[in-house]
């Protein structure tokens, strides 16, 4: 998807223009995706494969949690890797899945970060979203399609006319869902006699309207039963499926029926028996509940607890938490960060060992992800100290606006050198103000870059410093006051200790000049 896709001109000229199009000429042009503006795809979209691509694109994945967890969990989900080893770091999912596939979830974020942030009414609409973009993907999976990601992008997309007409068009939206109600008419027959087209027609010519690729909108308007590609029959029957679960008016007793005619309606197409249906829909509640627990809203966790009613209904499964269900009952967010620290840790030990192929500075990015996502820091900075120049110089880092400041961390390695050169000199790890206030010259440099608290680890291989672990917290954070504890300041220091074991191994295997991480673009 091109980020300059709103610039296109759409609107007609003639007095014979047909209903979708004076739709389209009704949504303002600044809302029709105002998410296009943030320029998270325009960046992405500019990355390539190569390895000085993958410090920016890991930095853009994880501004975003629903990103982060997607990108992840899509790497999780290949084909290769079902048998294999879990993993955590996004860095690591990045690498596998390139920037192509990356850029293709993050379109996928859109819908979810533009409505539901702006029109809390919307979210059973954009749940159903997300529900049907992790069925459509799982579907994929078990029915051999090439292309998962793809699928899943399909699946977001496929009710997007009705959320454009709910947040857009709402009184509309009113009266086509009264009519349904009360009058029983289709959905089609009501969306026609209001909007004067149906909810595909408007999704998809806003999705050619924003330049999204051909199969989306071709997805919108298909059949699982009746359609002759597999990739739109995907969508649809994940549609189907989502529709049949979690429909306004569904009840847990409706719902197992519902099921049944769906999947008997679909089988010519898409075969799929019980125990696979269970497994889809499992998956993608898991998905969602674990984007959901980073929300943490009590209507958020009233339709949450909706959805596993109405599952467990059609499946027959047992009661909440207990049985086969017990894997989508949430866990205590401490007990999740902790979880999550430890599979960090244990991929970044497993990236470090020289025999593994990983390159050096990939393993610094794994640190560095590391320590954003296990602690409550703003920004997180690999500083080396070069030998040719006496200087200790940033190589990589993440978190806000990292890259503008990343050229503000080029220190001489002397007395003239300020607060992060004394604290590695000192070859001790020391956060501030956990450990003591900071000093008059620690706090004028602090806040010179904004800086409400900082945390210096030294990088100390065979006696020698080598460089610095640097993580700090901005002084208007919304939490800018929270320190870390000491359990938090110990995960990180385990995190510079594993990365001077990655140094100290590579500079045994190479006869070469010690390889450093790549400089930020």
């Amino acid at each position: 998807m091109r980020a300059d896709a709103h610039h296109l001109q759409l609107v007609p000229t003639d007095f014979d223009e047909s209903p979708v199009h004076a739709l389209v000429r009704r949504i303002p042009p600044g809302d029709n995706l105002p998410a296009l503006s943030n320029g998270i795809i325009e960046a992405i979209a500019e990355l390539d494969d190569d390895a000085n691509s993958l410090q920016r694109l890991t930095n853009l994945v994880l501004r975003d949690y629903g990103l982060t967890l997607l990108v992840v969990r899509t790497a999780n989900s290949a084909p290769d890797l079902r048998s294999g080893r879990a993993i955590q770091s996004a860095t690591r999912a990045t690498m596998m899945l390139g920037a192509k596939t990356v850029r293709q979830l993050a379109s996928s974020m859109l819908l979810y970060e533009n409505f539901q942030q702006r029109s809390p009414a919307l979210k059973a609409l954009i749940v159903q979203s997300l529900l049907t973009a992790s069925h459509a993907r799982e579907v994929a999976h078990k029915v051999g399609l090439q292309d998962p990601e793809e699928a899943h992008l399909c699946g977001m997309f496929s009710n997007l006319g009705e959320v454009l007409t709910a947040f857009h068009f709402a009184e509309d939206y009113a009266r086509i869902q009264t009519m349904i109600r009360d009058e029983g008419q289709s959905e089609t027959i009501a969306a026609n006699a209001v909007l004067g087209c149906t909810y595909a027609d408007l999704g998809a010519e806003m999705s050619r309207y924003w330049g999204m690729p051909d199969m989306v909108t071709e997805s919108m308007h298909a059949s699982a039963s009746t359609s002759t590609s597999l990739s739109a029959a995907v969508t649809a029957f994940s549609d189907d499926l989502t529709g049949a679960l979690y429909g306004q008016d569904q009840t847990p007793d409706g719902a197992g029926a519902a099921l049944d005619e769906m999947l008997k309606r679909n089988s010519a197409t898409i075969d799929m028996s019980r125990e696979e249906v269970h497994d889809v829909i499992s998956s993608a509640l898991n998905e969602t509940r674990e984007l959901f627990s980073n929300l943490n809203s009590p209507g958020d966790r009233q339709l949450l607890e909706r959805l596993w009613e109405l599952a467990r209904g059609a499946i027959g499964g047992p009661a909440h938490g207990t049985g086969k269900w017990e894997a989508v009952t949430p866990k205590p967010s401490e007990v999740r960060a902790l979880q999550r620290r430890d599979r960090l840790r244990e991929e970044l030990e497993s990236a470090a060992n020289a025999s593994s192929g990983t390159a050096l500075g990939d393993v610094f990015l794994m640190a560095l992800e590391g320590a954003l996502r296990g602690g409550p820091f703003d920004r997180v900075i690999a500083c080396i100290l070069d030998a040719d120049t006496g200087r200790l110089v940033a190589r990589s880092g993440l978190g806000n606006d990292i890259e503008a400041v990343l050229p503000h961390f080029d220190f001489p390695m002397d007395i003239n050198g300020g607060p992060l050169v004394t604290a590695t000199q000192r070859r001790a790890p020391i956060y501030l103000p956990n450990h003591r206030p900071m000093n008059a010259i620690e706090a004028r440099w602090a806040g010179s870059l904004r800086v409400a608290q900082f945390g210096v680890f030294p990088l100390v291989v065979s006696g020698t410093i080598v460089g610095c672990l640097y993580v700090d917290r901005v002084t208007d954070g919304a939490m800018a006051a929270i320190t870390p504890d000491g359990a938090t300041l110990h995960y990180v220091k385990s995190l510079s200790d594993i990365l001077v074991t990655a140094i100290a191994a590579r500079r045994r295997l190479s006869t070469a000049a010690p390889v450093e991480p790549a400089r930020s673009p």
